[in-house]
């Protein structure tokens, strides 16, 4: 009797599997992320999704944590002046997005029906949103932000560059250089939460 096949690892799936699913989210955005589609476009069988990853939900959190960490990567910048610094944050979150258009759609833009990201995901979220808590508490010690808490403004500030950034990745942001115009709304943004 010849030997029984061995399922192939999870370390040489993975990957292909969520290449293919960034590709699907690029190409058809997220309804065309099925796991028929997602199988074909990996050259994979479908059970192997199931296998790998626990289905869909199981890819949508790989896929979440990868651009959580990304996200992070592009985010930890390290200028001295601690206002410059948060503005290299929030220009580096804008060029994640518009680099990562399809984690960011995962991450943030569209919620998939019966996904609920793990508590590993929102682990590594929570990550991320204590990097601008850490980028505004620097600025709060160097004198800015005085009377302000840090957690609100760190979330006030993430929720006005989500906002912007959301609208440019949509297509419904009219403004005439969408990069001079995001500089100077964080600027704006700046002097005023700092007045």
């Amino acid at each position: 009797m010849p030997p029984r096949p061995q399922r192939t690892p999870t370390a040489a799936i993975e990957p292909g599997v969520i290449a293919a699913a960034i590709d699907l989210l690029t190409d058809q955005g997220p309804e065309g992320l099925t796991v028929r589609a997602l199988a074909r476009r990996a050259g994979v069988a479908p059970m192997s999704i199931y296998n790998h990853f626990g289905g869909k939900n199981g890819l949508l959190d790989a896929i979440w944590i990868e651009g959580f960490n990304l996200l992070a990567q592009f985010a930890d910048t390290s200028d001295p002046d601690p206002a410059r610094n948060l503005e290299l944050g929030a220009e580096a979150y804008r060029r994640f997005a518009l680099t990562y258009r399809a984690h960011y759609t995962v991450m943030f833009v569209h919620r998939f029906d019966g996904y609920t990201p793990s508590p590993a995901a929102m682990y590594v979220a929570a990550k991320g949103f204590e990097l601008l808590a850490s980028q505004v508490q620097a600025c709060q010690d160097a004198g800015y932000f005085t009377s302000k808490n840090v957690p609100d403004l760190a979330q006030i500030l993430w929720s006005a560059v989500h906002g912007y950034v959301s609208l440019e990745l949509l297509g419904v942001n009219f403004a005439s250089d969408r990069e001079l115009v995001f500089t100077q709304f964080m600027t704006a943004m700046f002097q005023g939460l700092n007045a």
